[in-house]
């Protein structure tokens, strides 16, 4: 597991070779459309699926193992991570995600692309406080975009097998790809974990 800062700021990071190749090679033989699945509050309207982690599945194995790390992503990132609570995602045909800021509720993820895809990764930008309004709403952190100057790119992710990111999260982490609309077929699966600590 390689885990590094992407600059000075120390809330972004790049994450390679989380996963070892024999969970890989398990969840490569798995038919993906066919485990139960939910929606995500939030994300009702989206084209995702969130897999029910059934017992003895390689998804359950995956947490397990992540679980098992907590100690090094702690050292890593500098945040005393106490529960890793692991999603898996299942993105489909016409998927996208327009730039948006998480929610206060959200502080420590970590998201890990578990299959390639192009032009289906996360852009980070460069915003400044003063572009971020706070509103009295659940969502409360909103970003006023200007269509004619989108904000500079301060890190791209590729869609690329066992890579990803973790983001520790304040007002100005505007991420998502609005160039990203996932093809017929696409299967875009991801392990995103809640870190809960200090």
């Amino acid at each position: 597991m390689n885990i590094v800062a992407i600059d000075d700021r120390e809330d972004l990071f790049s994450i390679k070779e989380l996963l070892p190749n024999e969970l890989l090679d398990e969840l490569s033989k798995v038919d993906l459309m066919n485990i139960p699945f939910t929606k995500m509050d939030w994300q009702e309207h989206w084209n995702r699926r969130n897999f029910k982690v059934e017992p003895n599945s390689v998804f359950e194995k995956i947490s397990q193992y992540i679980n098992s790390q907590k100690e090094l992503i702690s050292a890593s990132i500098g945040v005393d991570i106490d529960i890793i609570d692991p999603r898996y995602w299942l993105d489909l045909e016409g998927f996208t995600v327009n730039p948006h800021i998480d929610n206060p509720g959200v502080k420590n993820v970590m998201q890990v692309y578990l299959s390639d895809y192009d032009n289906a990764g996360t852009n980070f930008y460069n915003i400044k406080d003063s572009e971020v309004e706070t509103k009295d709403d659940a969502q409360r952190w909103h970003y006023a975009y200007n269509e004619n100057t989108p904000p500079e790119i301060r890190n791209s992710y590729e869609c690329i097998k066992n890579t990803g990111y973790i983001m520790i999260n304040n007002k100005t982490q505007l991420h998502g790809n609005p160039e990203m609309s996932l093809g017929k077929d696409a299967e875009r699966l991801s392990l995103y974990c809640y870190l809960s600590g200090e």
